[in-house]
């Protein structure tokens, strides 16, 4: 993560991937035919997973992918304005319905709004782009669905300057490491939660075979905080945050905003792809997207290991 915010993609980038960030560098500066939508009203992985998805799909119908929302702590994933997209749209009327989107489909606009969404109803692009998730360009089959998601998924979140010397200022982590992800709160309602100690089983073989005993830890669980004090042979490392175990939506309703919840995310997120293991669950879209980045940053399968189910595209 050199640079002035910028990536420097040929120290390390293979063919591919730079033939990928080329083609996505050229749709997303063109400014002519449009995707205005890829939004998903609830938590941070999953929304930037439905971006990445969107981005699948705005690639390979050869759009530029307008959000409708700013991303304010990531390079800018287009140059392109309102006004842009306006002129687009006056010349070519959007089509708004996935069901009719094809391949002659020269701009289309999402109906939702993140700013007004009713959870009750969704309302999000998630469900119909959810029906083609396998989409991907054909140059880049061989590569892999993991690789291609992780590449497109990253390219939208890579850090602008200003997160960059954030995560410098707050991150606590100290390498080489392992890190952890312990999702409880409401995940309860869509998997099995898994205590922290079967992570610490995992935790004490890898440290048996490397000697690395320094560990970042993600949780909103501050029981699981508590708890590290069990296991003396380890060094933990964690942001200093209040931790309700209520999940994001309880979170903001006691005070903490969205933007704090997001900053605090992301220093997590570029904190534990640091360490060069990380123990997750993949029915986690966090654990999932800690995979994804820190093979993109890396260009090599990461060294992770999840304690529930393999790897998935959802969204």
């Amino acid at each position: 993560m050199g640079g002035r915010g910028y990536e420097l993609l040929t120290s390390f980038a293979d063919d591919e991937r730079l033939g990928l960030h080329k083609e996505l560098d050229r749709l997303q500066h063109r400014c002519d035919n449009f995707f205005n939508g890829a939004f998903h009203p609830f938590g941070f992985g999953a929304n930037w997973h439905n971006l990445g998805l969107g981005l699948a799909h705005s690639l390979y119908y050869n759009m530029t992918l307008y959000p409708h929302d700013e991303y304010k702590y990531f390079i800018r994933m287009t140059t392109c304005t309102e006004e842009d997209l306006k002129r687009s749209f006056g010349a070519h009327p959007p089509e708004t319905n996935f069901t009719r989107w094809n391949i002659s489909t020269i701009n289309f606009k999402s109906m939702g709004n993140i700013a007004t969404i009713n959870v009750e109803s969704m309302g999000s692009d998630e469900g119909d782009l959810l029906k083609r998730k396998t989409i991907i360009r054909s140059e880049y089959q061989d590569k892999g669905h993991f690789w291609w998601r992780s590449m497109l998924t990253y390219y939208l979140m890579r850090p602008n300057i200003g997160l960059r010397e954030l995560i410098r200022q707050s991150s606590t982590v100290t390498t080489p490491c392992m890190s952890i992800h312990v999702r409880h709160s409401d995940k309860s309602s869509e998997a099995a939660l898994i205590e922290f100690s079967k992570y610490m089983e995992h935790a004490e073989r890898y440290r048996a075979k490397t000697q690395v005993s320094s560990v970042y830890l993600l949780t909103d669980d501050d029981e699981v905080i508590k708890s590290t004090k069990n296991y003396s042979d380890f060094q933990f490392h964690f942001l200093d945050m209040a931790r309700s175990n209520k999940g994001w939506e309880a979170d903001r309703d006691t005070g903490m905003s969205r933007d704090q919840q997001e900053r605090t995310f992301l220093i997590d997120i570029f904190s534990a792809v640091r360490c060069q293991h990380s123990i997750v669950t993949y029915s986690s879209n966090v654990g999932r997207l800690i995979a994804e980045v820190a093979y993109a940053i890396r260009n090599r399968e990461p060294n992770v290991v999840s304690l529930d189910e393999a790897w998935k595209m959802d969204p």
